[in-house]
């Protein structure tokens, strides 16, 4: 998987204190991917460090990173905006 990484993104990883390479790596093993049917991207749900991030990636770009939980997870199925496999 080629990717790169937007400002934001990047920022984020800065403030979680995630490595380029704890990306990368949790990309090739998520536990969720989902497609945003909103914001047509795809959403993976990654362990990282023991906590869940979602990683927001759109036409080759990583543009976000963020902590989540599985209630938000199945609350956004649930309502239809995420598909996830």
């Amino acid at each position: 998987m080629n990717l790169e990484f937007s400002k934001h993104a990047r920022d984020k990883m800065e403030l979680f204190e995630i490595k380029e390479e704890e990306i990368l790596k949790s990309l090739r093993e998520p536990k969720y991917v989902c497609e945003d049917n909103e914001k047509q991207s795809t959403v993976y749900l990654v362990d990282i460090r023991g906590k869940l991030f979602s990683i927001v990636v759109k036409e080759g770009m990583i543009i976000t990173v963020y902590r989540t939980d599985e209630k938000k997870l199945h609350s956004r199925i649930r309502s239809g905006r995420w598909n996830c496999y």
